[in-house]
């Protein structure tokens, strides 16, 4: 059980990783660009790229970040003299 915490943990950490990685390579690549004579541009100032990147982004945080929510629920029954008779306790995935 806590390999698979680890493998998550780690998982979880290398998508910032890569992202960041990307975005570096990004920087690098900044030079102006002419194609049939015309000026490219960058992407910075194509407003379709931003919302594809949010909408991409929000997509994998609702993809990773969900998981099995237990709930655990513990039932003590006593008797008439306070004592303990017995403790039921449930635990629920959902």
């Amino acid at each position: 059980m806590k390999q698979q915490n680890i493998f998550k943990n780690t998982f979880k950490l290398l998508i910032p990783a890569f992202l960041l990685l990307t975005f570096n390579i990004q920087l690098f690549a900044q030079q102006k660009v002419a194609v049939n004579g015309n000026d490219v541009g960058t992407w910075f100032g194509k407003n379709w790229m931003w919302v594809t990147g949010a909408i991409l982004f929000l997509l994998l945080l609702l993809l990773f970040s969900g998981g099995s929510k237990k709930t655990k629920t513990t039932t003590i029954v006593k008797d008439n003299m306070g004592d303990t008779k017995r403790i039921i306790t449930t635990e629920e995935t959902s």
